[in-house]
This record gives C-alpha cells, structure tokens and sequence, in this order.
C-alpha cells in the first residue's frame, strides 16, 4: 500500500479535529486520561497546528481515503538542537500493519531532512517497536532517553529517540 500526505489547512480543519479525538481515544490506554462531560476528550487548541507556519499538519491518505495524520513541529517546539519532531502519528486501526504509517513518515522525512525528535509513552509498545524499527531501517545512529510526563495527576513513563535524516539515509531505505 502506497499512502500519501495532504496538507491540513484552515479549510479542512473539522476532519482533523474530529480524528483527533478518535486519537486521544486510543492514546488514552496509555496516557490514563478520562473523556469530559461532553463524552469527548478534552482537546487543547490544536489550531496551530494549522495556522502556525513553523507546524506542519498532514493527513495521510490512502486511496483518497483520510485514514489519519501526522503532526511535525519545529523551532521553536522543539527541544534545542532538534530541527523537527513528529509529535503525533495516528492511523485508523483499519489500515494499520500495511506500511502506510512508514510511507507517511519517509514522505515527512524527505521533505524535512534533519535532526529528529520522536516520543510516546514506554508502555505503548505498538508505537516504540514501530519507531524502533523504522529507525533501524535507516541506518543512522540513534540516541535512546527515558522521561516522564505527568497527566491529570499520573506520571507516566516515556521514551525520547533522538536521530538525523538525510538525503543519502533516504535514499538508501529505498534502494
């Protein structure tokens, strides 16, 4: 399966809002969060995200399908000597396991080659074996940092991978 990335603007901001939640939904096995009194997750303003021009919001497509997204940050969102961050990747359980979340992330990596920073939480072992093993694909050094984070009262467990992509380490996945 071959995704494709389209660009989250102002004008195509409800779908995204909306898959958000269906994020926050599934993120909340690990992050322990409770939905509000709407029956919804309580989401913070994600309109940067579409607004900002240092965010870079896409959704990933799949046979003109939306079947989720892919957030990317940078300075200043980013920790110091870190060019770029994917702060968020979602696929609809749907269409997971068929290498669209990796096509997503060589697309994101070819437009924005440089210094990375990738986070989740340690227990969402679906996401550090993903990372570990697309990293690894890379052939690029990587460094490994356990953290915490503190949500509504629990502090979690996460792991911070740290690592540089380029032109030539594209290339090379792809050959």
């Amino acid at each position: 399966m071959k995704a494709t990335i389209q660009q989250i603007t102002d004008t195509n901001k409800e779908p995204f809002e909306n898959l958000f939640n269906y994020y926050l939904y599934e993120l909340s096995a690990y992050s322990q969060e409770d939905v509000g009194t709407k029956g919804t997750f309580e989401m913070e303003d994600i309109s940067p995200y579409y607004k900002d021009e240092r965010l870079y919001p896409y959704f990933i497509t799949y046979n003109e399908k939306m079947v989720g997204f892919i957030l990317v940050t940078s300075p200043p969102y980013v920790a110091n000597e870190v060019d770029y961050s994917v702060q968020e990747l979602f696929v609809l359980p749907k269409y997971r396991g068929s290498n669209i979340a990796k096509d997503a992330v060589m697309q994101i990596f070819k437009m924005y080659s440089g210094r990375y920073e990738v986070g989740m939480f340690k227990s969402n072992m679906k996401a550090v074996k993903f990372w570990t093993k697309l990293i690894s694909t890379l052939d690029v050094s990587v460094s490994v940092e356990d953290g915490s984070i503190e949500i509504q009262g629990n502090v979690l467990q996460t792991i911070g991978m740290k690592f540089t992509v380029s032109c030539e380490s594209i290339y090379n996945i792809q050959n």
